[in-house]
């Protein structure tokens, strides 16, 4: 009944699920044979030792240790047999092996491999020896008969011969078979309840033959708690020091880092996804080394001393653009792959650094810029400053009508011959210049007012006749003061009297937008203002022009 059991258990999956159980069990002894049967009241406590080893989550093999002892007495029935007073007493030493099938044990763990609690019937059936050592009492008046077949049983076995097919040997073959519950406490620890019989092949481990009872062979049962230990199945098939259940290579060894995977050139990375397994490298780039550290592996690396992308095989790439700079033609600046690395911002297929219209598409024959010359002289749209004047090339295709090399659209004086400097218009002549000079002293007022005196009119005019004459100019007037007085009223009066001189001339024509104003008070002085001449040219009106 065995071998089945034990077939089915080996071709099971049992790795991570083999596990060694040690523990106890105790409970009662009862014995049918001769002077007793089940249901009296011999009950005897045992207990022993019992090994589980589990062939996979369902079937284990248990080996029993167990002592007890079995008893009879006449005087505990009520048939004629309570009138032979007939007693034995028989100490038990059983040794078995069983195969247990546990039903519900599979769920004990999950898919994960995770513990959980389980109620689980099993069921025993196995073979062993029992060892008994009986020992028997007669009723002297009533059994002589009895007795005397017992010592003529012995006579004859020493004497070689068998009579009522009687075996007066120690030792009892056996076969139990049980049923039971375990409940699974934790992980570990495991309790159970069972009851089994055990099935003898001979008439003699309660002492007495079968001259005594020859309708059947003896037997006696064990009910019994159980608690056992469970110790985790490991092994460790490579003697790496990493158990078999947590070793990624059980049959090489290797170290921790690995997960006991050989690592020949000890960079971390196991040999089997090393791609350098003789060269010490990084897990970044599958154990190959990276001088320029830039994660590609020197191996893979067109550049492998300078820190590049993927993108350009390992090749600086400074412009991010996906072309190694050893290949862009514009390395500093973004571009495609069909610009060779340029920019091309307006799309027309011509490079921004050859397109003399990069922001609007354009035609290779007019250098990138579209074909339109509204004002037919000869410089494109794209790039005529004044579209619809025509000019020329050197003035941006704006016009030059006084020829002075300022285009009309920034010449201040575009019918008037100027110079650049002057943005097109006359330079003021020098008589001019020295009449704003002179008018700095010679524009003067009554002491401490803004009240101008009568000969400052007339330099005035002259100041009005030149600003009518050079319309290209603009005028800042600007009063200053000694130190004479308080810094307020020094402000407010540099303030008025150059307001006096700005009104005075736009009562002369000059336009109000061509002039400003404006009051320093004595905190610009040009002379020491402790002497009396100091202070005389610190008082002063400042006239100058720009255009």
């Amino acid at each position: 009944m065995l071998l089945p059991l034990l077939a089915t258990a080996q071709k099971a999956t049992t790795s991570r699920y083999q596990r060694w159980e040690l523990g106890l069990h105790a409970g009662i002894f009862q014995g049918q044979n001769d002077l007793n049967s089940f249901g009296t009241k011999e009950n005897n406590l045992g207990g022993g030792l019992l090994l589980r080893y589990h062939l996979d989550q369902n079937v284990a093999l248990r080996g029993n240790l167990i002592y007890g002892e079995i008893s009879g007495d006449d005087k505990n029935f009520t048939t004629k047999r309570a009138e032979r007073g007939f007693n034995f007493s028989a100490p038990v030493y059983e040794g078995s092996i069983m195969a247990e099938l546990d039903l519900l044990g599979r769920r004990r763990w999950e898919n994960s491999g995770k513990f959980r609690r389980v109620v689980s019937p099993y069921f025993l059936i196995g073979g062993g020896i029992a060892i008994s050592r009986p020992s028997t009492e007669y009723n002297e008046l009533n059994n002589n008969f009895i007795r005397e077949n017992i010592q003529a049983d012995k006579d004859a076995v020493a004497e070689g011969k068998y009579y009522n097919n009687i075996d007066l040997k120690d030792a009892h073959f056996l076969v139990p078979i049980g049923f039971g519950v375990k409940v699974d406490i934790n992980e570990n620890v495991v309790m159970g309840l069972e009851g089994g019989l055990r099935v003898l092949f001979d008439d003699y481990i309660d002492g007495v033959s079968k001259s005594g009872n020859p309708r059947k062979n003896d037997t006696y049962s064990m009910s019994a708690l159980t608690l056992t230990y469970r110790f985790p199945y490991e092994s460790d098939r490579d003697r790496d020091g990493i158990k078999d259940a947590d070793d990624a290579c059980p049959d090489k060894k290797g170290p921790d880092a690995t997960k006991g995977c050989p690592d020949g050139d000890e960079d971390g990375v196991a040999d089997y996804m090393d791609n350098c397994p003789d060269i010490k490298g990084g897990a970044s780039t599958q154990g190959c080394p990276d001088s320029d550290g830039d994660g590609l592996s020197d191996k893979s690396d067109q550049c492998p001393n300078e820190k590049g992308t993927f993108a350009t095989g390992g090749c600086p790439d400074k412009d991010k653009d996906g072309i190694a700079d050893a290949k862009d033609a514009c390395p500093e600046a973004f571009g495609t792959t069909k610009m060779n690395g340029c920019p091309d911002s307006d799309n027309d297929g011509i490079k921004d650094n050859d397109d003399q219209c990069p922001n609007e598409a354009g035609l290779p024959e007019n250098n990138g810029c579209p074909k339109n010359d509204r004002d037919n002289d000869g410089v494109k749209d794209a790039v005529d400053k004044c579209p619809d004047l025509a000019g020329s090339a050197a003035m941006g295709g704006c016009p030059d009508s006084d020829g002075d090399n300022v285009a009309d659209n920034v010449d201040k004086c575009p019918t008037v011959a100027g110079t650049v400097a002057t943005m097109g218009c006359p330079e003021m002549a020098e008589n001019d210049k020295k009449v704003l000079d002179a008018a700095i002293y010679g524009v003067q007022f009554e002491p401490a007012k803004s009240i101008l005196k009568a000969n400052s009119f007339a330099i005035l005019d002259q100041v009005a006749d030149v600003l009518q004459r050079n319309p290209a100019y603009s005028l800042t007037i600007s009063g200053h003061t000694d130190s004479d007085g308080t810094l307020p009223a020094n402000q407010l009066l540099s303030e008025d009297r150059a307001k006096v001189c700005f009104d005075y001339l736009v009562s002369k024509g000059i336009s109000a937008k061509r002039m400003v104003h404006e009051g320093f008070g004595e905190s610009r002085p040009v002379a020491d203002n402790k002497t009396k001449e100091g202070k005389g040219k610190n008082r002063r009106v400042e006239f100058k022009v720009k255009i």
